[in-house]
């Protein structure tokens, strides 16, 4: 979440005009070091030189109080430049533009989230320099729905809800998960729109609970080798009577070459083992846990989304294929009736972070309902990321090799 503090004086005036935030926003990477450069050939938009501004234009719609500040309300925006034409690499602007095209197909995408984070007993500063061996979480042991941790954890949990529900934002249900210290939350189905909205707003509204009890949430998908990673399960209909089998057919086809849009960083891939409930596979099944997608009844359930994905391109992937599907009749599969993990010849997913992004940058299906510009800006990004990673020495290595070799 990246903005500005505006005195409420002064709200008229961002909402006719937008509040001006520098281009480089869109070149940072996670650790905001060094902006990444424009690579080489690179012919769609990318932060100008000199990094000019651009306006945030207030979405009013999005106005919520935020209980954790005094007197303070949060309000997305959107994005435009000095000459009011549409930043196309938002992730905000590339969902809307999905469900544009799925309204003029005749159908209104709805989307359920589930989102899985861990709880530390960390904080910004304690966490710097440990090893992920060392990260200590609230709860020692995991306990998958348990009643016990639960009520262990539930002054962080019962912070949880009564803030989300103040804050706006529907919350179904949450329960410890399979990590220790490891909690789900189930948001309430809407629009596609406004479930990545509340998402995007549950993220950040997590970490702020957890810090007002001194504690540090995260949303990164596999914190510990020794951990189980953090999901983020999209729930996607199109409403009664609409064509959910060729949906299902296009969810399927795409899952490979859209997977660096729900899986954006290196760490992203350490959870897609076997036997770890992540989708390995482009497979399907009724109500089967180990397969790609989950069927149930009227939606399906796409499990490949890691918890570190943006939500707005998540749901923009997701919901593009399963709409792709349907335009060109694509017809799903047999589905898969057991455990997906013990079959040898089923259709494997991306590995690496490397082979995803080689698939986005060659996928048709991508910059037809997502544009040029956002695939490009996309790639460049994760080729930025993976380039950090292999200019780092791990503390694996160095155990590994530094008295040995």
């Amino acid at each position: 979440m990246r903005g500005k503090r505006v005195p409420i004086a002064e709200l008229d005036r961002a909402a006719e005009h937008g509040v001006a935030l520098c281009e480089v926003i869109w070149a940072l990477p996670v650790d905001e070091v060094e902006p990444v450069q424009r690579p080489p050939g690179h012919a769609g938009w990318f932060p100008r030189n000199g990094y000019p501004d651009m306006l945030a234009v207030p979405d009013l719609e999005t106005t919520r109080i935020a209980p954790w500040h005094d007197r303070t309300a949060i309000v997305l925006c959107d994005f435009v430049d000095r000459d009011g034409g549409a930043v196309p690499v938002s992730p905000r602007a590339a969902l809307r533009s999905v469900v544009e095209r799925a309204r003029a197909m005749g159908v209104e995408p709805v989307v359920g989230v589930e989102l899985e984070f861990y709880l530390l007993r960390e904080t910004p500063r304690s966490v710097v320099g440990k090893r992920p061996s060392q990260l200590v979480a609230v709860d020692e042991r995991p306990s998958v729905y348990g009643v016990v941790s639960g009520s262990r954890q539930e002054p962080f949990a019962g912070a949880v809800r009564d803030t989300l529900r103040e804050y706006g934002l529907a919350v179904e249900a949450c329960n410890p998960e399979s990590g220790p210290g490891q909690f789900e939350i189930n948001l309430r189905a809407a629009s596609a729109l406004t479930a990545a909205d509340e998402a995007f707003l549950l993220k950040s509204a997590v970490k702020e609970i957890a810090a007002r009890q001194g504690l540090l949430a995260t949303f990164m998908a596999k914190p510990r080798s020794d951990w189980p990673g953090s999901s983020c399960h999209l729930h996607l209909s199109l409403g009664d009577g609409a064509d959910m089998r060729h949906f299902l057919g296009g969810l399927l086809a795409g899952m490979a070459e859209l997977t660096a849009l729900l899986a954006p960083t290196p760490n992203s891939y350490r959870r897609f083992v076997p036997y770890s409930w992540a989708a390995t596979t482009a497979t399907w099944g009724e109500d089967n846990r180990s397969v790609g997608v989950r069927a149930l009844g009227t939606r399906v359930e796409q499990r490949q989304a890691g918890a570190d994905a943006n939500p707005y391109l998540a749901a923009a992937a997701a919901l593009a294929a399963g709409l792709d599907g349907v335009r060109r009749g694509c017809e799903p599969p047999a589905p898969v009736d057991g455990d997906v993990y013990a079959l040898p010849d089923a259709p494997p997913l991306p590995a690496t972070l490397a082979e995803a992004t080689d698939l986005l940058e060659r996928s048709a299906l991508a910059r037809d309902w997502l544009g040029d510009d956002v695939v490009d800006h996309c790639i460049a990004m994760r080729r930025a990321e993976l380039a950090a990673q292999a200019a780092a020495v791990t503390d694996w290595e160095t155990a590994r090799y530094l008295e040995a070799l």
